[in-house]
């Protein structure tokens, strides 16, 4: 058994380096005129697949918690499990299959990103409700209409997992909020604290003292028109963006969203995304397929049935998509995970036993909801 654990550790440790391998995502928000729009990056340094998924409110739902997908992660179980109903139904881009996205935007216009951010330690304490960090995104997208809900939520339920993420939150309103858990303690910006709505690999802290170097936020040092990939500079390079943006009258458009957005590639982009929660529109790219995409939440009845629409995020159709989605198979969910596990084969990791059981038991848990129950 000790074997064993160890054994998973180091495959828990090697999905965590592929995931954040190429430390490049990002996350802000532009606003002015009634117009709010949320962009993000999601990058990889390996093969990424994608569903769009539409997931409807009134499902009710067990926590899925890290030990329950893994069950030889270290650490200790986490207790007590949170079970709660959908009350707004949501669209999410989902790596790890049904029920465990990376982000999305719900029915009340309030968005959820991840980034890596290396160093995360997420909190423990027996009076803490834990959820996988994937499910813990579902649960904030399930459960809150606002930024400041979502803040109050984190007294009582954080994530847990092997990815090492920070997070930005949005709303309708142009509300934003960074999480970041550091040393085991949830820090959140917001409001006055997060002058900058913006967020990419390092701290928020780092991000905002570098920027304080250049010049126009109280430095000497040169804004340079072209992008330096590192983590830090993206910051510095997008807020320059964002300044510009938003002392147009006229608002930000989705244009411009996507023009911060490749301004901050580094040859490993995966999607673009541009959340809009005013007008209920999210818009996408893929490193697949480049042409513009959109769906709007008014195409879709989020009443709690028995299918779930979903959407290959790489398929090549341009425009309104909403005609292409259809209803996700137990099969289709399945051939997601093991897409993804399979693209993690550089090296020694190359024939892993373990990925169909994490297959098995991502799978099995994205079932685990009901309507009415």
């Amino acid at each position: 058994m000790q074997a064993h654990r160890i054994m998973l550790t180091c495959v828990l440790l090697a999905v965590t380096a592929h995931v954040s391998a190429e430390t490049s995502c990002s996350t802000f928000l532009l606003s002015g005129a009634g117009s709010v729009l949320v962009g993000h990056n999601l990058d990889d340094s390996i093969e990424t697949p994608g569903l769009l998924l539409v997931n409807p409110r009134g499902l009710t739902k067990r926590g899925a918690r890290y030990q329950d997908l893994f069950p030889l992660a270290p650490g200790k179980k986490s207790d007590p499990r949170l079970i709660w109903t959908s009350r707004y139904g949501s669209i999410t881009c989902n790596v790890f299959g049904r029920q465990f996205p990376d982000g999305g935007m719900n029915e009340a216009g309030r968005c959820i990103s991840e980034m890596t951010l290396r160093g995360t330690r997420y909190p423990e304490g027996p009076y803490l409700t834990r959820l996988y960090h994937h499910a813990w995104v579902q649960y904030l997208l399930d459960s809150f209409a606002t930024v400041p809900e979502v803040i109050d939520s984190l007294a009582n339920v954080v994530p847990e997992g092997h990815c090492q993420w920070h997070f930005f939150a949005a709303d309708r309103e142009g509300r934003a909020a960074v999480i970041e858990f550091l040393d085991r303690k949830v820090v959140v910006r917001t409001g006055d604290a997060l002058p900058w709505k913006l967020l990419t690999n390092s701290t928020y802290e780092d991000g905002l003292g570098l920027l304080a170097e250049f010049e126009g936020f109280g430095g000497l040092r040169k804004l340079e028109p072209a992008p330096d990939c590192r983590p830090d500079l993206r910051f510095v390079t997008a807020a320059g963006m964002i300044r510009d943006i938003q002392a147009d009258p006229a608002g930000p458009t989705v244009e411009q969203a996507f023009s911060v957005l490749q301004a901050m590639w580094c040859g490993v982009n995966r999607f673009s995304l541009v959340y809009d929660p005013v007008a209920m529109r999210m818009y996408f790219t893929t490193y697949r397929a480049r042409s513009l995409r959109w769906v709007d939440f008014a195409s879709f009845d989020f009443t709690c049935g028995s299918t779930v629409p979903g959407l290959d995020i790489h398929r090549d159709v341009a425009g309104d998509v909403a005609g292409a989605f259809a209803p996700l198979t137990d099969e289709a969910n399945r051939g997601q995970l093991r897409s993804y596990f399979e693209g993690i084969d550089a090296g020694f990791w190359g024939n892993l036993a373990w990925k169909p059981m994490m297959v098995k038991n991502l799978h099995a848990w994205s079932k685990m909801a009901g309507c009415g129950k």
